[in-house]
This record gives structure tokens, C-alpha cells and sequence, in this order.
């Protein structure tokens, strides 16, 4: 779904890109006189965004992800990729007179989470416990995140805008829940999904992330990130909140993935 809204989106900016060089070349044919927002350098391009800073523009995001988990438990493994999902609403402040350099924030949430492959003890009812059992764990959570960021972009090349951000994510646990499968002989029993409170409530990451924005119109742009997000802090409560039945060991482990996000700013 969001490869065809970025094949949508894609389209839409290049049939405008088209329109405007379309326009551009009439409007230089009917008057000599230079457009105040004509680039100097490609006098067939209209830029339909000057530049001009405005000290807040706000927008909206949506982005898709690949998510999974760093283990530091000693006999837990990586075991795959889960997707992951962040929107909400972004907050920009212009720190200079063009719109170039930014602290950025917002309101977002976010549905995060990873696999592991450990052994431990299963119980099945009041009285059976399997020892040993090899546990595959998919681990779901999701959470209000508001970032601090600083976001910078260069100056128009043909209506497009390079950018990049950088920063840390400020997580709050809303919920958490656990989808277990074991391996018992040779068959595999699967478990349905269970509340977890083993996921700790406040969660920190770092963001990096590089892409492009389109400018729609003098006061809109729609745009495209790739960006890097690595946990800082355990997944994990501590101090003995979470530990394998087996081995009894805190459980240690940071979440990790990579996001393709779209946005739309309003400025």
C-alpha cells in the first residue's frame, strides 16, 4: 500500500513539474518581465516556492517500517522482522529567514516491535510445564512518541528540496502484548496473542534519516524519508520484571528498524 501511494505521489509531482515548465515558457514568450519567483539560473522553471521563512509550518506523516530487535540476553537470538507503523502530526520551527534549518516535533504513534528465539519453561494449564522449549516470540508494543529533532533542506532544484534530520524519539509504552510458537517434539504449538507487562513504559531512540520534498504549491510540499531509528534504552523492565523462567536473567534487547515515512507540511 505505501509503494502505490508513493507511485501515486510520484506521478502527481512530475505531471506538475511538467505543467510548470509548460507555463513557464508561455508566460516568458507573452512578457519580458522576470517573475519575482523565476529561478535565475533556469529561467524556464517557475519556483513555486520562494523560500521565504515562516516561522511555523506543521504538517502530517505516515510511515511504513521494518522493524526488529537487538538481543544482549545471553541465549536469546534475532529471529526476523516484523513491520511497524508511525503517524501523526509534526511541529516545525524555522530557526533561519529561508526555510532551511528547523527544530522539529510533534505528536506520533507508533507500533513497534521485533522476534526472538529462546529456550525456556512453557506451562500449559494449572499442573504440565514443558522444560526446555525451544520459544519463538514475536513482541508487539505501541506507543505515544514525541521527537526533537533538528531538520535541515537546501534551496529549490526545480521545485525539489534535499533533507535531512537528526535527533532523538521520546517514547511512552500505551500497550504491549506477546504472539508465542514453540517447537514440542516435531510439531510447533502457536499461542495467541497475550498482554505483556514486561515492555518497559519509557522507551529512547535515535533518528537519522535523508530524502526530498516537492513543492506543490508556494505554501505546501509533499515528501519522502528513508530514516534509521536505533533504541538507546532496554525494550525491557528491569531490576527483575522481566526475566526468562529458565535461565532467570533480566531480559535485555533494543528495538531497531528502518522507515520509509511520507509527509505533507504546510507552511
Amino acid at each position: 500500500m505505501l509503494l502505490l501511494i508513493v507511485m501515486v505521489c510520484a506521478s502527481v509531482m512530475i505531471l506538475n513539474a511538467q505543467n510548470n515548465n509548460v507555463n513557464g515558457n508561455k508566460s516568458r514568450d507573452r512578457t519580458q518581465t522576470q517573475n519575482p519567483y523565476q529561478n535565475p539560473r533556469m529561467s524556464s522553471t517557475y519556483i513555486k516556492d520562494p523560500c521565504n521563512g515562516s516561522r511555523l509550518n506543521f504538517g502530517i506523516t505516515f510511515g511504513q517500517a521494518f522493524d526488529w530487535m537487538y538481543d544482549h540476553t545471553e541465549g536469546y537470538e534475532k529471529n526476523g522482522v516484523v513491520i511497524g507503523l508511525r503517524y501523526g502530526l509534526n511541529l516545525n520551527i524555522n530557526l533561519t529567514k529561508k526555510k532551511s534549518f528547523y527544530f522539529s516535533t510533534g505528536v506520533f504513534v507508533e507500533h513497534r516491535g521485533g522476534k526472538m528465539e529462546f529456550l525456556d519453561n512453557i506451562p500449559f494449564g494449572s499442573f504440565m510445564i514443558a522444560d526446555s522449549t525451544r520459544t519463538q516470540r514475536t513482541y508487539r508494543s505501541t506507543y505515544l512518541t514525541i521527537p526533537t529533532m533538528i531538520t535541515l533542506k537546501t534551496g529549490s532544484i526545480n521545485n525539489f528540496f534535499i533533507c535531512g534530520n537528526a535527533g532523538l524519539l521520546h517514547s511512552f509504552n500505551l500497550k504491549a502484548s506477546n504472539i508465542d510458537s514453540y517447537l514440542i517434539g516435531n510439531e510447533t504449538w502457536s499461542r495467541q496473542r497475550v498482554t505483556s507487562e514486561e515492555a518497559a513504559l519509557l522507551r529512547e531512540s535515535f533518528i537519522a534519516g535523508l530524502g526530498f520534498e516537492y513543492s506543490v504549491t508556494r505554501n505546501m510540499r509533499a515528501g519522502l524519508m528513508v530514516n534509521y531509528i536505533q533504541g538507546i534504552t532496554n525494550y525491557f523492565k528491569g531490576k527483575g520484571m522481566a526475566q526468562n523462567s529458565l535461565s532467570k536473567v533480566d531480559q535485555r534487547a533494543n528495538l531497531g528498524c528502518v522507515e520509509i515515512a511520507l509527509n505533507i507540511n504546510f507552511f
